[in-house]
């Protein structure tokens, strides 16, 4: 009975260790925004890590139903061992869907899992493990400092929608901060997979600013043009991910039922992807701006059992090829508050001490609008089989958004969108049956630090 009690005393008194050292520097005023815990000569930095999101889902037909659900519930560490060695580790514990169930894959629960090697600053940083895949200007920005509350189709739908990607990554700023670089190779499994089918995917991202290390150019100092490249070979892969508007209502559905014994059926990644991005970031001082993304996808897939694993023995009964095009265009007006209380868009660069990155509990309340359009053609060369997603998908989308930012820990933020469905996919058709409009009320209570 000892041994519990003094392990209990042990805790406790690390835990009263760190929250004295915290409390000395905090008071001293040398902590960047957000908590830290240092050792003596910065030997080991710690930045305790959290997010807390809660979702609210409204449609006026109630179909799907409306509700509040948990969307992000994370805890985790960073921090830096010496000077070069920077790692994040977090863990998401908000509820996972049912077995079997269609949802899109950014409502699935993903963290960061990675350990980097900095020997050169900012410039150079060599990054292993689970993290957002450098694809778009909007998948390299943290799900906790989005201007909306889901990500545009370009990247949630068609660019990456898986979010996440295991890997090996090279990053960094360079040239006075005006060019930023990020590649690597990736399972192009998604997150918490081992490679599969022994096969690696290329992804990588360049970004322009002319302007960041100009002086007096604070107008156009986040001012970007860059563009993003993904080339991969996949065999017996993963089933395509459910494609699905933020509130839940599905436009592409890669399983289905065929034939008088209703085989159950799946899309199937297997074959080549190849996807092009291009984004212009255009703010014009920092509380107006302007911002836009493109992307074009090819990708080979395979209709099989969906009773098939990954990377087993895959049996397809079809061949199908699906090609997309999808952008979005924003606008973006701080009421109050600037762009400042904001990181940068796309960088997600390891946090350091002593970085004035934003005021640490400024108020700003932010409006935007974007709108967005999905174009997917889905080619097989066995129709019989009644995948309903062949033919064409077309999305179109507009969103009205506000957020209420308190620093960078705290937003509320209300999103109303429509979404004009057009098409001959089976799916799509059925969307349409009930209206060629759908309207969402999307609301997000969040805190983060």
């Amino acid at each position: 009975m000892r041994k519990p009690a003094m392990h209990a005393a042990r805790l406790a008194t690390v835990g009263l260790c760190a929250a004295a050292l915290f409390a000395e520097r905090a008071w001293a005023g040398d902590v960047p925004p957000g908590l830290a815990l240092r050792t003596a000569e910065d030997g080991i930095v710690l930045f305790p890590e959290g997010s807390l999101q809660v979702d609210g889902a409204f449609f006026p037909r109630q179909t799907p139903k409306s509700g509040v659900f948990l969307r992000r519930a994370r805890v985790g560490v960073g921090g830096w061992l010496g000077p070069s060695f920077y790692f994040d580790l977090s863990g998401d514990f908000a509820p996972a869907p049912a077995p079997g169930a269609d949802i899109a894959p950014s409502a699935l629960p993903a963290a960061d899992a990675y350990l980097a090697f900095a020997p050169d600053g900012d410039r150079l940083i060599v990054q292993a493990g689970q993290f957002d895949a450098p694809f778009t200007l909007e998948n390299r920005t943290s799900d906790a400092a989005t201007d909306f509350i889901e990500r545009a189709m370009a990247a949630r739908t068609l660019g990456v929608p898986r979010n996440k990607e295991v890997g090996v990554m090279l990053h960094g700023l360079v040239a006075g901060d005006r060019l930023y670089y990020s590649g690597g190779l990736f399972n192009g499994e998604g997150p918490g997979f081992r490679n599969l089918d022994n096969q690696a995917d290329a992804i990588g991202r360049v970004v322009f600013s002319p302007l960041a290390a100009s002086a007096g150019a604070d107008t156009w100092r986040r001012f970007s043009i860059g563009g993003s490249a993904w080339r991969g070979d996949h065999v017996n892969g993963q089933e395509v991910p459910v494609q699905a508007t933020p509130g839940g209502v599905v436009f592409l559905e890669p399983h289905w039922s065929s034939g008088p014994t209703a085989l159950a059926l799946a899309l199937r990644e297997q074959g080549t992807v190849e996807a092009f991005g291009g984004e212009l970031n255009l703010p014009i001082g920092p509380r107006f701006g302007l911002r836009g993304e493109v992307v074009w996808k090819r990708q080979q897939l395979a209709e099989a059992n969906a009773g098939s694993l990954p990377g087993g023995p895959l049996a397809p009964l079809g061949d199908a090829v699906l090609h997309g095009l999808a952008g979005y265009g924003e606008v973006w007006f701080w009421l109050f508050g600037d762009d400042h209380q904001l990181p940068a868009p796309g960088r997600e660069l390891p946090r350091r001490l002593g970085r004035a990155e934003a005021p640490p509990l400024g108020d700003g309340l932010m409006l935007a609008l974007r709108f967005e359009g999905l174009k997917e053609d889905l080619d097989s060369d066995n129709p019989s089989l009644g995948d309903p997603g062949t033919a064409t998908t077309r999305v179109l989308s507009g969103t009205a958004g506000v957020t209420y930012w308190r620093g960078r820990f705290v937003r509320l933020t209300a999103n109303y969108q429509v979404n004009a469905w057009s098409g001959s996919s089976q799916t799509i058709r059925s969307l349409a049956a009930g209206g060629t409009f759908e309207q969402e009320v999307l609301l997000r209570f969040a805190a983060s630090m």
